[in-house]
Parts: structure tokens; sequence; C-alpha cells
């Protein structure tokens, strides 16, 4: 009995500690959903441009051939991404993480949407250039058509990417509290 005693003093020291975890092991596991619903749409939307990109490339001609020809090479490296990022997501647990862990999480995925952000931004851009020059080449079906879907394919990107970054920033002072806390 006096070992019982002796041992309950540990095991409410365990379950103190566990108790504060709990707001991190939330915060880690909300970041995640946010980051794999993220990339299941982009995955979504990688596998919708090939499969309808792949059968309308058969049947197109023109600058809609180069088109879905160009939505098709950009959404295998889409596909890619979102596949290898979900494997990494499912293969952490997100309950082991440090509260510096989870910070340096925090402000890489940021970092890497900001990144994006601005790359988003560059491909409008040159989608746009591709299409202007269009004009005044011999190639004017091909960089219609590439243009074209480039300037798409920026667009989705970059409204993807806003809402990962805005839903992320939300979570933000979340994590703010259990920095300030310890």
């Amino acid at each position: 009995m006096k070992k019982l005693f002796c041992l309950m003093p540990v095991l409410l020291m365990g379950f103190a500690a566990h108790a504060q975890n709990e707001p991190l092991v939330s915060f880690n596991a909300s970041q995640a959903e946010i980051i794999r619903i993220g990339m299941l749409v982009l995955g979504g939307w990688a596998i919708l441009n090939i499969v309808i990109g792949g059968f309308k490339l058969t049947k197109a001609s023109r600058s809609k051939k180069f088109f879905f020809q160009m939505s098709l090479y950009w959404n295998i490296v889409n596909l890619c991404i979102a596949g290898a990022s979900l494997y990494t997501l499912l293969s952490e647990d997100v309950a082991v993480r440090t509260l510096a862990e989870s910070l340096q999480q925090h402000e890489f995925y940021k970092k890497i949407l900001y990144l994006n952000i601005g790359l988003d931004v560059a491909y409008f851009f040159l989608g746009k250039y591709l299409q202007q020059r269009a004009s005044l080449s011999a190639k004017t079906e091909q960089l219609q058509g590439w243009g074209s879907a480039i300037v798409l394919q920026g667009l989705f990107l970059f409204i993807l990417d806003l809402v990962l970054v805005v839903l992320l920033e939300g979570l933000a002072p979340q994590l703010f509290r259990l920095v300030a806390a310890s």
C-alpha cells in the first residue's frame, strides 16, 4: 500500500504533463489537417486535369492541343508534390513533436507557402507573356496554348496557397500562446 502512495505523485505528474501537452498536440493536429486537406485538393485538381486533359488531348487541335499538353505536364508535377507531401504527413506522428519542433514546422510551412505565392504570381505573368508573345512568333498556336494553361494553373495554385497560408496564419496565435506559456 505504501508503494501505491509513493507512486501516486509520479502518476499525477504524468497526468499534469499530458494535460499541458494537449494544446500542442491539438495545434499540431490542426496544422497537419490543413496541409493534408490542401494536398488532397492539389492532388484532386491534378488527377482531374490529367484525366480530362489526357482525354481532350487526343481530340484537340491547334492551341487547345498545347493547352491540354501543358496542363498534363504541369499536373503530373502537382500530383508528385501532393503525393510526396501526403506520404510525409501520414508517416509523421504529430503528437510527439516538441514546442520548438512545432514552431519550426509552422514557420517552414508558412515560408514555403509564401514562396509559392510569389511563384504563382510569376506563373501568371509568364503565361500572360507567352500569350502576348504568341502573336509575334511562328509558334503562335503553341505559345497561346501553353500560355493559357500556365495562367490557369498559376491562378489555381495562387488561390490554393493563399487559402492555406491564411488558415495557417489563423493558427499562429494558438502557437504563440503556447510559446508564451512555456
